[in-house]
C-alpha cells in the first residue's frame, strides 16, 4: 500500500479538495483506497457522507479504543476513517507520548493488506496530526494558491517536511508544489505561475507541471457531497488526472 499525504500549514489552498480528487481518481482506476481524515474541520468526512455520531471515528482509533479496521466506514463514496470535531480539543491526549508520533503509521500498517492506497487529509498547521501523517506517508504533495503569503510560507512547510525526513521517515518523498485554483484571467495568478518554478528550484522542491484551474465544479461537488469524477466536463478534474499521473511517478 502506498500512502499519500497532502500537506500545507495554511488554509484555503485546496488541500481537502486535492485529497478528495486524488482518492476519487484512484478509485476510478479500480484501486482500493482508504481515506484518513485527521482534520478536525471534518470537510472530507462530510464529502464522503460518513457518520460522525454514535460511530467509531479517528478519535477512537488514536485513543486506542478501537482498531483501525473497526473504524472504517464503507460509504457510497468510498472507505474512510472519519474525522471528529473532538480532535481539535486536545492533540496531546491522542498523540502526546513519544509512541504517539507513529499512531497514523500504525493505522496504515494495520490495513496495508486490504488497500492499494491511503490518502490522508490533515489540518492546516504544523501540529502533531500533520507530523503523524508525514511520518506515515510515502509521498507528500504541497498545494498552494497564487498569493504572496502562501509562497513566502513554502520554506516553513519544506522545513517541517525535511525535519520528518531526517528524523522519522527517510523514505518520505516530496512529490512537489501544486498550484491550485489557477485563474488565467488574473494578473497575479499569471505572475505567480511564471515565478513559482524558480522559487521552487531555489528552495530545492519540485514544481508540478500541471496546475489546477479554478472551476465551479469543485465547490458544486463538495456542496452535493459528490466525487469530482461525477463531473466529466470539469476542467479541474482534467487537471487532477494529470496531477495524479505526475504523483504516481514518484511512488513507484
Amino acid at each position: 500500500m502506498k500512502t499519500i499525504t497532502v500537506y500545507n500549514n495554511r488554509g484555503g489552498c485546496s488541500k481537502s479538495s486535492t485529497c478528495l480528487a486524488l482518492a476519487a481518481l484512484l478509485q476510478e482506476k479500480k484501486k482500493k483506497v482508504l481515506f484518513l481524515d485527521i482534520d478536525p474541520q471534518c470537510n472530507s468526512t462530510s464529502s464522503y457522507r460518513a457518520e460522525m455520531e454514535n460511530v467509531a471515528t479517528m478519535c477512537d482509533v488514536l485513543a486506542g479504543d478501537v482498531s483501525s479496521k473497526e473504524a472504517i466506514q464503507h460509504t457510497e463514496i468510498g472507505d474512510i476513517i472519519a474525522s471528529d470535531r473532538l480532535l481539535s480539543k486536545d492533540e496531546a491526549r491522542y498523540l502526546g507520548s513519544v509512541s504517539g508520533f507513529n499512531k497514523v503509521k500504525n493505522i496504515c500498517k494495520e490495513v496495508e493488506a486490504d488497500y492499494d492506497y491511503c490518502v490522508i487529509d490533515v489540518p492546516p498547521n504544523l501540529g502533531i496530526y500533520s507530523t503523524n501523517a508525514l511520518i506515515a506517508a510515502d509521498i507528500c504533495l504541497i498545494p498552494i494558491r497564487a498569493d504572496k503569503y502562501g509562497v513566502d510560507g513554502l520554506r516553513t512547510v519544506l522545513e517541517a517536511i525535511r525535519d520528518v525526513q531526517e528524523n522519522a521517515n527517510e523514505n518520505l518523498k516530496i512529490g512537489g508544489v501544486l498550484l491550485t485554483a489557477y485563474d488565467a484571467r488574473k494578473a497575479l495568478d499569471k505572475r505567480f505561475i511564471n515565478e513559482l518554478p524558480g522559487v521552487c528550484k531555489e528552495i530545492g522542491v519540485p514544481f508540478y507541471k500541471t496546475v489546477v484551474r479554478v472551476d465551479q465544479t469543485v465547490p458544486d461537488s463538495q456542496a452535493a457531497s459528490n466525487p469530482l469524477t461525477k463531473y466529466p466536463k470539469s476542467k479541474a478534474l482534467e487537471d487532477y488526472r494529470n496531477v495524479l499521473k505526475e504523483l504516481l511517478k514518484g511512488v513507484k
